[in-house]
């Protein structure tokens, strides 16, 4: 009895499929252009394929279909090379980690929010993602979102700062009053105008020029090993789920791409950033979109 309980010990851990290990890590760097984390380096080792999933977004919610007026209309001029890290320094808020919780789609918004609130109006820091996560009823908290409810939710609300109310990296109730006791409702800053949608590489630029954007892109396997250089799927795997990010820029050389915050904290890629070559895994298509918040 002894040996079977053994042997389905080992048949269980065998059936585990972790999402990189040292033959994946060899495999990707003879295989793709850009630079690979060393697996002692890299923050998902140890997590399984079904563990990571719970970080993204389910794939059928990156393809909803919202109403989106108005698209911006693009002309025939060449986009410009934008880098708003470098343009608006100051304004470009820190690399922000989800923790556990599927709630990229918060932070993509929320910090996206935060930036052009400080280059437009105010700097009034970090907004709090956990209100996204808490109180936008339309999304899906830990669950996953779509970017484009939780925009049309600034555009109606506003936003608390961060220190009114904290990331709990977990679903919650939405709360009546700050941490700090304070009013909940006269909190609320950066209030949106409507939301502009930017679907489509041309029109995603440029939206850019004006300052950072939200979007999303459909996740595979070797996205996890990321380190430096301009992404592009290996072309290997079925997707695990969509992923929301802030994007803060568009560059040309060596290859026109996307520069790009994740929200998986500084260990990650090159300190949370990454670049990401135009028309990748859907990254200009899915719901790249921004609003600007309404000046007092």
């Amino acid at each position: 009895m002894r040996v079977l309980f053994t042997l389905f010990l080992v048949a269980f851990a065998l059936s585990i499929e972790y999402v990189v290990d040292h033959a994946y890590i060899d495999y990707l760097k003879n295989h793709v252009t850009w630079e690979v984390t060393d697996y002692e380096e890299n923050i998902f080792r140890g997590w399984t394929i079904d563990e990571v999933k719970q970080l993204l977004i389910p794939e059928e919610m990156m393809d909803m279909e919202i109403s989106s007026e108005p698209y911006i209309i693009t002309d025939d001029s060449e986009p410009k090379e934008t880098d708003w890290s470098k343009d608006a320094a100051s304004c470009i808020h820190d690399v922000q980690n989800q923790g556990s919780c599927g709630s990229c789609w918060a932070f993509a918004v929320a910090d996206m929010v935060a930036d052009r609130c400080c280059m437009q109006v105010k700097d009034y820091g970090i907004l709090s993602q956990q209100e996204l996560v808490s109180c936008d009823k339309a999304n899906n908290g830990c669950g996953g979102g779509v970017r484009d409810y939780a925009i049309d939710y600034v555009v109606k609300h506003g936003l608390v700062p961060e220190a009114c109310y904290p990331y709990l990296a977990k679903n919650g109730v939405c709360p009546t009053k700050c941490v700090d006791g304070s009013d909940w409702v006269s909190a609320h800053v950066c209030k949106c105008q409507r939301r502009i949608n930017c679907v489509g590489p041309a029109q995603m630029a440029k939206c850019l020029e004006t300052g950072p954007i939200a979007t999303g892109f459909i996740v595979y396997r070797d996205f996890m090993s990321y380190k430096d250089g301009i992404y592009h799927w290996n072309g290997q795997g079925s997707a695990l789920g969509g992923h929301a990010i802030r994007c803060i820029g568009y560059g040309t050389t060596p290859e026109r791409h996307w520069k790009c915050i994740n929200s998986w904290g500084k260990n990650w890629g090159r300190k949370g950033y990454f670049d990401i070559g135009v028309g990748e895994c859907g990254i200009d298509t899915r719901q790249p979109g921004y609003c600007d918040p309404i000046k007092n």
